[in-house]
């Protein structure tokens, strides 16, 4: 199969683009794989690719929004359409954000880049995973509106205080919230050398009991900036970015957290899906956005990310 959906790439003139949670066997056929920021990255060297006519999004609905809007010159194709439950929650609704952003007047509203393509129309700024702190500290002004994911929220409240404002009813992601205390006490019991780095979606607990709270690609380039001064690794992540670490450092002791750290949002994404979308171009779900709704997410990412390189 995977021979078939390489051929099927070169006749098609398309490239795979991954996120890293997706199955462990779309790795290897992916052209790029990588998390939320690498993202963004990628896409901006496929869209100055001559040599590239179809992009096939490997990852929840929202990442597909964000490449029609940052690469109308090529057609993007899901395989499937499978939409992340945060991105999609009843909580987030455009009528809900308008109302809470409605009591703050004047001040700058900051959504998530999972959010529900709603709520980006609203927005003054975007972020992700890992990076809420960093974006609401570049912001000039003494307090930032932010809904998003309830723990990554209350994790930045810990470290800006009352600077930001959380929305009241932000949801949880219930993969990542499945993590608990006792995982992180057992680790260290168990791999007394350990570096546990966990996702900043788990418990306010889990992050506070680990080494470090980050993004999955943050966690990538400090595995290998360590080298050899840490050896063994307790991932709190989804388990798609735990197999991709243990691949790419086998000489490291890589231990997964615990197994609940499962997100069937990506789990659809099976190779016969992907080789039924090359197959059938035409007739594989495509993201279609109004030009104006498209324009705002291009300016929303290409600010946050001129930000981050700052």
């Amino acid at each position: 199969m995977l021979q078939k959906i390489k051929e099927l790439k070169k006749q098609r003139n398309a490239v795979i683009i991954a996120h890293h949670y997706a199955p462990v066997e779309t790795h290897e056929m992916s052209d790029y794989l990588s998390d939320s920021y690498g993202f963004f990255t990628d896409i901006q060297t496929i869209g100055k690719r001559d040599d590239v006519d179809v992009v096939v999004v490997i990852a929840p609905t929202f990442f597909a929004e964000m490449a029609v809007a940052m690469i109308p010159n090529k057609k993007v194709i899901m395989p499937l359409l499978s939409d992340c439950p945060i991105a999609s929650h009843a909580d987030l609704s455009f009528e809900k954000i308008f109302d809470f952003i409605g009591q703050y007047p004047n001040l700058p509203f900051v959504c998530y880049g999972t959010s529900p393509l709603p709520l980006k129309l609203l927005a003054d700024y975007i972020t992700i995973p890992g990076r809420v702190v960093e974006t609401i500290n570049s912001i000039d002004s003494p307090q930032v509106l932010f809904a998003g994911e309830r723990n990554c929220a209350d994790e930045a409240v810990e470290h800006l205080g009352d600077r930001i404002i959380n929305y009241p009813h932000n949801p949880i992601c219930n993969v990542y919230n499945s993590a608990v205390l006792a995982d992180v006490i057992k680790a260290r019991e168990d791999y007394p050398d350990c570096m546990v780095l966990v996702h900043p979606e788990c418990k306010p607990e889990v992050t506070e009991a680990a080494d470090r709270a980050m993004g999955t690609g943050d966690m990538l380039k400090l595995i290998e900036s360590n080298g050899d001064s840490v050896n063994t690794y307790v991932l709190g992540t989804e388990e798609g970015f735990y197999e991709r670490a243990k691949k790419e450092f086998p000489e490291k002791t890589i231990i997964h957290l615990t197994s609940k750290l499962l997100c069937n949002t990506f789990k659809v994404f099976r190779l016969e899906v992907i080789l039924d979308s090359l197959e059938n171009i035409e007739s594989a779900p495509k993201i279609e956005l109004n030009q104006a709704v498209a324009d705002k997410i291009k300016i929303l990412f290409t600010n946050f990310f001129k930000q981050q390189v700052a």
